[in-house]
């Protein structure tokens, strides 16, 4: 057997001799081809799993003249099906009587598409697809697609789990809550700008999880109560709280202190730099200064080693910028606390843990330029948040693992 040079200049032509050899042996074929027999496949395994339903409920096969049969066939008509495999043409048997009513465990009556193939459209949705663009890639890719009525109808259809999601009880587990808003245009009669508060929890074995959204007319601290009080009835009653996470709002820590006045509250330092970064007067020359001495003082090792940083930062640039000095003092100390929590300081310093799920949904919202209505901005953020759930879980092996075993060729001569 002579040497084979699978150079990148030569990989091509090889591939070519591969591809040959393969198919004398009969183990390669177009893909194309075995895209088209396998639907095919599929669709004949759907129209037998018709017709045997159809015999069972009738009870007589196709010709059986059955003494105890309960209808008569008559015919049938076509209808398309829809599923992730691809549209199938299935044909579908009448009965002549109608002295019973069929029904099928694949699809209900009137159904044209498989309810797993409505969930990927959905999907597509939440993922940020425009319905064109989801239109375009199923038609493309299995040759059916939804209209854009079908498309919302299926939004609404999250009616039910958002419903659950709001009203379902909540285990008081939570050590740590972080609570941020998102801020949306949501047209009421006309376009205003509404903000959605999040609520994310961290638990007693450190996983992080959004556990309610409100959405608000501001970051106000009667909106805030009105989310908080809705967490405390359902069960989240704070005997593990110790600290709560936000940015400087002052109706959420107003918030806060009234529903939950014993846990600590942790202003955002990185809300606090970027208050910093706004009120320098001199940014040229100044910024980048104190952005790194500023961002020094957060990485200190104490609290105590903090403290003596930031009047360090006082004293170099007191009589530089005195306003942004000013504002950087205001509130300084409730941007340490968790130091007090060194285990997990890295989950409650800030609140980017949520932020970057605010991020995401930022980036799947923006298509649709403003909501509708206040119903659908919530669907919307709901199926958002779950498949954001979905993603950060871990992936579970299969119960079930078919081995191949890999054929024992003789050698064949590439060539």
């Amino acid at each position: 057997m002579r040497s084979v040079n699978f150079s990148s200049d030569n990989l091509a032509v090889q591939w070519q001799y591969v591809k040959r050899n393969l198919g004398q042996l009969g183990v390669l074929y177009q893909f194309d081809d075995f895209e088209f027999q396998a639907r095919g496949v599929i669709q004949r395994l759907i129209q037998d799993c018709v017709d045997e339903e159809f015999a069972l409920q009738i009870r007589a096969q196709k010709y059986e003249h059955a003494p105890n049969r309960l209808d008569e066939r008559q015919g049938g008509y076509e209808r398309n099906l829809t599923t992730t495999f691809g549209t199938s043409r299935i044909r579908i048997p009448r009965v002549r009587f109608n002295k019973i009513k069929v029904h099928y465990s694949l699809f209900e009556k009137y159904q044209r598409r498989h309810k797993k193939f409505d969930r990927m459209v959905l999907l597509s949705m939440l993922l940020g697809h425009s319905v064109r663009k989801q239109r375009r890639f199923f038609r493309a890719f299995l040759g059916d697609a939804v209209s854009h009525t079908t498309a919302s109808r299926l939004i609404k259809s999250l009616e039910g789990d958002l419903q659950h999601f709001r009203t379902k009880p909540i285990q008081d587990i939570y050590k740590y809550l972080v609570i941020d808003g998102l801020w949306v245009k949501v047209y009421d009669g006309r376009l205003k700008d509404m903000v959605i508060l999040f609520v994310l929890g961290v638990t007693l074995d450190n996983k992080k999880e959004i556990i309610a959204f409100k959405l608000a007319k501001g970051e106000t601290e009667e909106e805030v109560i009105a989310l908080l009080n809705d967490l405390y009835r359902r069960g989240l009653e704070g005997k593990n709280l110790k600290l709560i996470a936000s940015d400087g709002a002052k109706g959420i820590r107003a918030a806060i202190n009234m529903v939950y006045p014993y846990a600590k509250w942790q202003l955002c330092y990185v809300h606090k730099l970027r208050n910093l970064i706004k009120h320098i007067r001199y940014k040229q020359r100044h910024r980048r200064g104190m952005m790194r001495q500023s961002g020094i003082i957060y990485d200190s090792r104490t609290k105590r080693q903090a403290i003596k940083r930031f009047e360090k930062f006082c004293a170099r640039w007191q009589d530089i910028e005195p306003y942004a000095v000013k504002c950087f003092k205001d509130g300084f100390l409730e941007t340490l606390h968790y130091f007090e929590f060194s285990e997990d300081k890295n989950l409650i310093s800030s609140t980017n843990h949520l932020e970057r799920d605010l991020e995401e949904m930022r980036r799947r919202i923006k298509i649709q330029g403003y909501f509708k209505s206040s119903r659908s901005a919530n669907l919307w953020v709901y199926g958002i948040i779950s498949q954001v759930g979905q993603e950060e879980q871990p992936e579970v092996m299969p119960k079930h693992i078919t081995i191949f075993r890999e054929p024992k060729y003789e050698s064949v001569q590439f060539s």
